[in-house]
């Protein structure tokens, strides 16, 4: 692997991580007009819509493509950091804009520029408007690792933080749009299982 290759490898595994924080199961199905809600939060369609729209123009792309695994993504992405949000709320967590900054800068130095920083999040699904809320949530699942596991290692601060957001989730009832799919639990991602029309109204042809 090249030094560039590796720099390009050690933000998009810091954009991925974000990932494992999914959780939360329910066959209810959410408000109308809503792709997801949790407990009286609701994430809109067209919210969702305008995010999938910033990432197809972050990656170049129309924004009428139909990108169902894109849609998927960004939907589990958004309840996630509401969920985290609300999990740090509660736990007293706060990540100021200097500690978004500090990270960022970080990952300057690691992708070698903004501009390559832009390229790798892009490709991993997230838009330039998007990039400080994943900083954050990253953040922030550090720190309540820290916080809900002090003494454990790293591994089991992440399985605190995991199970955490799983009761969480499931004591805010978290539902989604049956058109989107279904939160698995077990897989900690949106399953596939929607309709034809897996993309937001927006999108779908």
């Amino acid at each position: 692997m090249t030094k560039v290759s590796h720099r390009r490898s050690a933000v998009a595994a810091a954009v991925l991580a974000v990932g494992v924080l999914l959780a939360g199961c329910s066959t209810s199905a959410p408000q109308a007009g809503a792709a997801a809600t949790l407990g009286d939060t609701r994430i809109t369609e067209t919210q969702l819509t305008d995010q999938v729209h910033a990432i197809l123009e972050a990656q170049r792309q129309p924004v009428d493509t139909a990108n169902a695994e894109l849609t998927s993504q960004a939907l589990s992405r958004m309840i996630t950091i509401e969920l985290v949000n609300t999990l740090a709320k509660q736990n007293g967590v706060v990540i100021t804009q200097g500690d978004i900054d500090q990270r960022l800068t970080q990952f300057d130095s690691q992708a070698g520029g903004r501009d390559q920083v832009l390229k790798v999040f892009a490709e991993q699904g997230v838009a330039p408007s998007q990039i400080e809320d994943v900083i954050r949530l990253d953040l922030q699942a550090q720190a309540l690792g820290v916080k809900l596991d002090p003494h454990g290692s790293a591994e089991q601060q992440g399985a605190a933080v995991v199970n955490a957001v799983t009761k969480l989730s499931n004591d805010l009832n978290v539902t989604t749009s049956p058109r989107f799919g279904t939160w698995d639990a077990v897989a900690l991602k949106i399953a596939p299982g929607g309709s034809d029309l897996t993309a937001p109204p927006a999108l779908a042809q």
